[in-house]
Parts: structure tokens; C-alpha cells; sequence
């Protein structure tokens, strides 16, 4: 909300459910989004959906060099992942564990268990009323993580989609009451999200949670040479994975688009 407010005092204007269906190129340059049918005219864009979703599906191959799409195609995406998200009941407890707790009951640690179907390794996140102290009554939650395969979970039915999330659930709880033996019964919330998930909400190429590969990042921070105008940021490989990278390439982005601006309008 506090960054809500921020941007409305800043004059942007903010829409929610608002699909963007492609970026506008007008003469080799960006010239705006179209959104639910309507054109929006903008000097600069910014695209903070999945690099290869935004060059080959938003922009178009018919707008680059043959060489730069080609390139794109070529980018690895990175994995996807699932999560089990766990509500206590209200009044109930559980005792301080740790903040990330990593851990697996699997015989031996390979990439490939990481990422099966029915991995045996998990990151559980704690989320404890103490590390919330602006909310009231603030109870407690558990996050369960682990690593996935677009193609394992992509090829179900609806059928056989419910009875793997409900089996991936299921693991879960299993697996947590190693460390709180009482937790099955204080649990009051339980919800399981796949690539499936990722794929339908944030429109991201295969669930791609985390980004794409390295080669990512030379695609994203060229886009704005064969677009004028058109910026990328997002997870792309840079140095720091996650939110945290996200942010700091998004400040780099930030400070090129703001250059840009500043070309165009003193001339």
C-alpha cells in the first residue's frame, strides 16, 4: 500500500487486470502497449515479463533482426517450483525451529532428486508473529518449497493434477512433523502451487519461476538497441538471484529508461 500511495503521488496510473497483449512498435521504435484492446501511447516501455515472453510473443519477430530472435530462442530457462502453503489456527502455536529450515529424507543428494515429482528434499520458511510486529493478532505460517519440472506437471489431466497436488500436500505435512510432531492437527490451511500455477498467473514460458540462465541477461539488456525505447528487467541470470536481483538490475533499468527520456525530450 505504502508503495501504492507513493506511485499515485508520483501521477503513475495503476491498473489491475489488465493483460498486456503486445508491445507497439511504430518505425523501430516503441511506441506504446496494447492492453485488453485499448492502446496505450508511452515513450518507454518497460517489460517485466519473462525475456523470451516479451521478445517472441510481445514484441514480434517481425520487429528484430533475425540474428537477436534467434538469440533469444536459444536462452535456457531456468526451473520452476512448487509450494505448500500452511495455515495454523488461530490461538495455536508451534515452536521456534529456525527461519529457513533446508532439508530432505532422500539416500543420497542428486540434481535429479531435487527436482522430481516426488522429491524428498524441501525448504521449509517459518513465518513467526515476531517477525510481523506492525500486524495485529499476526499468526503463525509455513512455506514449504521445492524444485520442479514444467514437463512432469505440464502432461497431467485435470484429474490427475488434483491427485498430485494432493499427494505433494500430503508429503509435506509428513515430512514437517518430523520437526513439529503435533502440527497436523493445528493446521488449518492448506494450499499447493506447481509451474502449472506459475505458468497460469504470471504468463512465465513453462512456470519458469526463476528467471532464465545467464545467456538471459545479454538478450534483456540489448533489447533497448534493436527497440529504442523498450526495456527489460527481471530475473535474467543477473548476479543475485531472486527478488534481490530483481530489484538491483531494476534500479539499472530505472536509470537507463530515465537517460532515454531525457535524449528524446531535449530534442
Amino acid at each position: 500500500m505504502k508503495m501504492r500511495k507513493i506511485l499515485q503521488q508520483n501521477g503513475v496510473d495503476m491498473f489491475s487486470g489488465a493483460q498486456v497483449e503486445r508491445v507497439v512498435v511504430d518505425k523501430g521504435r516503441v511506441s506504446g502497449v496494447r492492453v485488453n484492446g485499448r492502446e496505450i501511447k508511452a515513450k518507454t516501455v518497460l517489460s517485466n515479463a519473462n525475456i523470451k515472453s516479451t521478445v517472441l510473443k510481445l514484441v514480434g519477430e517481425e520487429n528484430l533482426t533475425p540474428d537477436f530472435v534467434q538469440q533469444t530462442k536459444d536462452i535456457r530457462l531456468s526451473g520452476s517450483s512448487c509450494q505448500v502453503y500452511i495455515g495454523i489456527k488461530s490461538g495455536e502455536e508451534i515452536p521456534f525451529i529456525t527461519d529457513l529450515l533446508f532439508c530432505s529424507t532422500a539416500d543420497h543428494f542428486t540434481s535429479e532428486e531435487l527436482c522430481d515429482l516426488r522429491t524428498k528434499s524441501r525448504t521449509f520458511s517459518f513465518y513467526y508473529p515476531k517477525t510481523r510486529p506492525h500486524l495485529k493478532n499476526a499468526g503463525f505460517t509455513i512455506v514449504s518449497s521445492n524444485n520442479a519440472r514444467w514437463q512432469d506437471w505440464q502432461a497431467l489431466s485435470e484429474e490427475e493434477y488434483e491427485v498430485e497436488k494432493n499427494a505433494l500436500i500430503e508429503r509435506t505435512v509428513s515430512h514437517l512433523e518430523k520437526y513439529i510432531p503435533d502440527v497436523r492437527g493445528k493446521i488449518d490451511h492448506l494450499e499447493a502451487s506447481t509451474p502449472r500455477t506459475f505458468n497460469f498467473y504470471t504468463q512465465q514460458m513453462q512456470g519458469a519461476s526463476f528467471g532464465t540462465k545467464f545467456e538471459g541477461l545479454d538478450v534483456s539488456m540489448k533489447l533497448s538497441e534493436h527497440v529504442p525505447g523498450l526495456y527489460h528487467a527481471g530475473s535474467v541470470g543477473i548476479i543475485m538471484s531472486g527478488w534481490l536481483g530483481t530489484v538491483n538490475y531494476g534500479v539499472i533499468t530505472a536509470n537507463k529508461m530515465a537517460e532515454y527520456l531525457h535524449e528524446v525530450n531535449a530534442k
